[in-house]
């Protein structure tokens, strides 16, 4: 794949996601699909990551993939980004995060996902 198509490709997904259209997600995604995340070290199938997409639907208000840069390799992107949420409340969080995607043949075969996990810990008490 070209420059311009990963590039291209990286857009379409996230973009897919925020306008929660799962079918174009589903399509952007071969077959052998897996993505793994840090915070939990789990990996997941295209189908268990389309369910959690829908589960996650009614938690949000908005999702947004903001200030994406993109850097293309041989065979996939690296994507940096803010994800913002918008709670129902009008509550806004927002967290750096980065994938690293193998493509093939037009299409995303694997996403590493590495969110900033610092945003998720708790406070400490004084000690």
């Amino acid at each position: 794949m070209t420059d311009r198509e990963l590039r291209e490709l990286c857009n379409r997904y996230f973009d897919a996601i925020e306008r929660h259209d799962l079918g174009l997600v589903g399509e952007l995604c071969a077959p052998g699909f897996r993505f793994w995340v840090n915070l939990t070290g789990a990996e997941s199938s295209r189908e268990e990551s389309l369910e959690t997409l829908e589960k996650g639907r009614p938690l949000l208000r908005r999702r947004t993939y903001d200030d994406r840069r993109i850097d293309t390799f041989g065979t996939g992107f690296l994507a940096r980004y803010s994800v913002t949420a918008v709670a129902h409340d009008g509550r806004r969080s927002s967290l750096s995060a980065c994938v690293v995607a193998q493509c093939r043949d037009g299409r995303i075969t694997r996403i590493d996902e590495y969110l900033d996990s610092s945003k998720f810990r708790r406070p400490r008490g004084d000690a």
